[in-house]
């Protein structure tokens, strides 16, 4: 049977031979070890059922969104100081702005490189409130708590050095902010990455409309 041109996809080529579609000059890689997919099918999201279940169990185990779960937001980051510099778990510095440096979350829970992971915010529809330094001994600041009470139903979690509070949502893609008046607090939605942290207090698995103060 003879290899037909696919009439869409622009700027990459296709051919077809019914089940067998290849993508020339385009890497494609299992969502959950990171293998070449090879000539695998062109909708093939995993290299075999073995990667296809791991990685089913690891997504309903994991304690954020299904929807930023599935997505391919994810890298690493790595302690520089006092900051944390976003790295690929292909062993090099990541851009917040480049998803050829970005991952499934899979791939970059099971990477060894640098020290955690982190989930880009890519102006698609997803912001986080950043509250910093809101949480100390356990009690949170007043200040935080009212900026919690706007947002009860969304996705919550508490920051990797256990003292602040990262509220997930949805939220078109706009500027950041920030604000320090006795408050001490960032939002964005695009161009920059937040590092996970853990789930606070049982706080719900999904993502509503974020209201910013």
């Amino acid at each position: 049977m003879p290899l037909l041109a696919h009439p869409h996809d622009s700027g990459v080529k296709t051919v077809t031979n019914h089940e067998t579609v290849v993508k020339l000059g385009m890497t494609r890689t299992c969502s959950h070890c990171g293998a070449d997919l090879g000539f695998k099918n062109a909708q093939a999201e995993f290299c075999s059922g073995k990667c296809r279940v791991a990685a089913h169990r690891a997504r309903k185990s994991l304690a954020v969104p299904a929807t930023m779960a599935g997505m391919h937001r994810w890298i690493r980051w790595i302690r520089d100081g006092k900051q944390k510099r976003p790295f690929a778990v292909g062993g090099y510095p990541a851009s917040v702005t480049n998803p050829a440096h970005w991952s499934s979350m899979a791939v970059a829970r099971a990477s060894r490189q640098g020290d955690g992971i982190g989930f880009v915010l890519a102006g698609d529809g997803i912001g986080c409130i950043d509250l910093d330094d809101c949480v100390s001994a356990g009690v949170v600041a007043d200040w935080a708590q009212e900026i919690l009470a706007l947002n009860p139903a969304t996705f919550t979690e508490l920051s990797e050095s256990g003292t602040g509070i990262h509220i997930w949502g949805l939220r078109d893609a706009g500027p950041g902010c920030r604000i320090r008046d006795g408050r001490n607090l960032e939002f964005y939605s695009t161009g920059r990455y937040i590092a996970l942290g853990s789930r606070y207090r049982g706080s719900p698995l999904r993502l509503e409309p974020l209201i910013i103060p």
